[in-house]
């Protein structure tokens, strides 16, 4: 029995600890493609499933999550709109995200799409890529 209470101490203190790390995030993704265009998506990590939802023309939709443990996570996007082929991006990765945004926002835009991490900051755009890939900046690119 005296074995067992080191071992739930520090099982405790990893689970604490791992709490204290697994901060609160999200992620909010806002229609801006104009001219009435509905956006549909479809966004997932590899614990979590939004499933698909339709986005009225300047609307903003939010999910919130906790980061996992030692920096894993991952969110990816898929969206679709009339006469577009499907366009997908990571919406959330931790090894591009967490030291910019503690809610990423996304403004969907017909020719790529934009990241606001706050009201000061200006956007950074970025082409649409493809396959489920973390976009990266392109310099000669704007909105």
């Amino acid at each position: 029995m005296a074995d067992i209470i080191p071992f739930a101490f520090v099982l405790f203190s990893i689970i604490s600890i791992s709490y204290a790390i697994c901060d609160p995030r999200s992620a909010a993704i806002k229609n801006d493609l104009g001219s009435g265009l509905v956006l549909s998506l479809h966004c997932l990590s590899a614990d979590d499933d939004m499933g698909n939802l339709l986005l009225p023309p300047g609307e903003t939709w939010r999910f919130h999550f906790k980061t996992r443990f030692l920096g894993k996570t991952l969110f990816h996007c898929g969206f679709k709109w009339a006469l577009a082929d499907e366009k997908k991006f990571a919406v959330y990765d931790d090894n591009q995200h967490h030291s910019l945004c503690s809610e990423c926002v996304w403004s969907i835009q017909r020719n790529g799409t934009c990241l606001t991490r706050d009201a000061i900051t200006a956007s950074q755009c970025y082409p649409w890529s493809t396959g489920w890939l973390t976009p990266t900046p392109d310099d000669d690119y704007t909105i």
